[in-house]
C-alpha cells in the first residue's frame, strides 16, 4: 500500500502522471504484488497504464479506468481498445 498522504483533492489532481507512475512502479515491483489498483478518482492514471503495465509486467487499473471499461462493455462496445492497458483488451464475460 502506498499513499501521497495528501488530503486536499485539488492538490491530488495536480500530482503529475510521472509521479503517479513512479509510485506505481515502486509498489508494483514487489514479488508479493500481483496487480496495482490506484483508488483515488483524482489521480490521472489512464494515460500511463499501458506504459506502466509493460514495465511492471503486471496489471494496473484505477477506479475511473475500471468504471470506463465497465460502462463501455455494458453499453455493448466490446472491442479491444489499444493503448489503455490489459483491462481494455478483455470482454465483459
Amino acid at each position: 500500500m502506498g499513499s501521497f498522504n495528501e488530503a486536499d483533492d485539488n492538490v491530488v489532481a495536480r500530482i503529475t502522471p510521472a509521479s503517479v507512475k513512479q509510485a506505481i512502479l515502486e509498489i508494483g515491483v514487489s514479488s508479493d504484488c500481483e496487480a496495482v489498483f490506484v483508488s483515488c478518482t483524482s489521480m490521472r492514471v489512464a494515460r500511463i497504464i499501458e506504459e506502466v503495465e509493460k514495465e511492471l509486467g503486471k496489471p494496473v487499473t484505477s477506479s475511473n479506468h475500471a468504471l470506463a471499461w465497465h460502462m463501455l462493455r455494458l453499453g455493448g462496445i466490446g472491442e479491444q481498445i489499444a493503448g489503455k492497458g490489459e483491462l481494455f483488451r478483455r470482454s465483459l464475460g
